[in-house]
């Protein structure tokens, strides 16, 4: 049992917990970092659209950003939190209890992947996310939306900002005769049916 009593425990080591760290530390708070070291990105080869890390791989960011937070005494533990009581008793799954003032929350968005084999082993690699984290790199290349909810008609509307091949798969979301309209209109194709799987030879993603 930790006898001490943190400032700040922050659960979540991506760039905003770390983020938080960086000023929490300067300001010599006592701040711990829990994070898990499994980070939404993992999958992708680089990361686009952060000012002066344009194209760094994610991973080589957090080193950096860990490096810097230890400069300021912030301590980082490669764990989990299961269980917290009042007053932000905080345990951890290895064992570790820790005490805190207040606690910040970073855990970051979770992706929900398609229900669609093959999905994961391609995600972060050709089955994308992000157009601006990805879009310029695929720019005048054919893209497809996979669609998986109301958004996904918006969502090929902003694809077409990348490419004039843009093709957008309905799978399970039905859309209605204005969005087909509005999608024939800019030259957006629409393929309605299940997708039943991810086509991939030589390690790539070739058809669905």
């Amino acid at each position: 049992m930790e006898s001490e009593t943190d400032d700040v425990v922050i659960i979540g080591g991506g760039p905003a917990g770390l983020s938080a760290a960086l000023v929490l530390g300067r300001a010599r708070r006592r701040v711990v970092v829990v994070d898990a070291g499994a980070p939404r990105n993992a999958p992708a080869a680089h990361m686009q659209g952060f000012l002066s890390r344009d194209g760094m791989p994610p991973a080589d960011l957090l080193r950096a950003a860990r490096a810097e937070v230890r400069r300021y005494g912030v301590e980082l533990v490669e764990d989990r939190v299961v269980d917290a009581a009042a007053g932000f008793a905080l345990r951890l799954a290895g064992g570790r209890m820790l005490e805190a003032r207040h606690v910040l929350l970073a855990t970051g968005a979770a992706d929900v992947l398609p229900d669609v084999p093959g999905a994961r082993e391609r995600w972060g690699r050709d089955l994308l996310h992000c157009p601006y984290w990805h879009g310029w790199e695929l720019r005048d290349q054919p893209l497809c939306v996979l669609a998986t909810g109301p958004g996904s008609v918006e969502h090929a509307h902003l694809i077409r900002q990348w490419t004039d091949d843009v093709i957008l798969f309905t799978d399970t979301h039905a859309i209605t005769d204005r969005e087909r309209a509005a999608l024939d209109a800019r030259g957006i194709a629409v393929v309605d049916g299940r997708v039943e799987r991810l086509v991939v030879s030589d390690d790539r993603l070739r058809a669905l």
